[in-house]
């Protein structure tokens, strides 16, 4: 019986290891641009940094905003944030919404409108 008393504390192990991962904000990949698609015909693509303390926006410019907390990234006067309850990313400029209801595009809607006009 001596690998029952092994087994919790791996347990507990494998939870510390899964808790210090941030969370990739939904739709995102690390190290590749996605696309996202919003409300109002509206586009920008986002990049998260391996280990998710940075995201990459490209929406009028380029930007890295840094993790200041769950799912939420500032930086330049930008804010990506989850929308509550919308299972959607919203972009924020020095407190204005510039993109509402975001999701990740299809492929074929970016290849139809590649540059998001």
């Amino acid at each position: 019986m001596k690998g029952s008393k092994f087994l919790p504390a791996l347990g507990v192990v494998a939870m510390l290891g899964c808790a210090s991962t941030p969370p990739v904000p939904a739709g995102m990949k690390v190290g590749e641009f996605v696309q996202f698609a919003c409300e109002g015909g509206k586009r920008f693509s986002a990049r998260v940094a391996e280990g998710g303390e940075s995201v990459r926006v490209r929406a009028d410019g380029g930007y890295e905003l840094d993790r200041k907390g769950e799912g939420i990234y500032e930086g330049e006067g930008w804010r990506l944030a989850p929308e509550v309850g919308a299972g959607a990313l919203g972009l924020t400029h020095n407190g204005k919404q510039t993109h509402k209801g975001c999701k990740p595009a299809s492929i074929s809607a970016f290849k139809a409108n590649p540059l998001g006009a």
